[in-house]
């Protein structure tokens, strides 16, 4: 077996694992606090969408969504 095979299989079950203890946390919070807290630990879209149950254009739509800046919300001066 060569070493691009072995570290993709390694690569497939590290993300079973992660997919496995992750969900139980998933339930108490909603898509984009998930979606924020994987891409913290460095996973790509397609991981973090494998994760989530959802699709890879879902993920990149959160991951945009929770970069921007909310437009035309401020915080009023008393």
């Amino acid at each position: 077996m060569k070493d691009h095979e072995l570290l993709e299989q390694i690569s497939k079950k590290l993300s079973a694992l992660l997919a496995i203890s992750f969900a139980k946390h998933t339930e108490k919070m909603t898509s984009a606090e998930g979606v924020k807290m994987l891409v913290r630990f460095g996973l790509s879209n397609q991981d973090i969408a494998n994760i989530l149950g959802t699709t890879k254009g879902t993920i990149e739509v959160l991951k945009s969504r929770a970069i921007k800046p909310k437009k035309g919300r401020y915080v009023k001066e008393t």
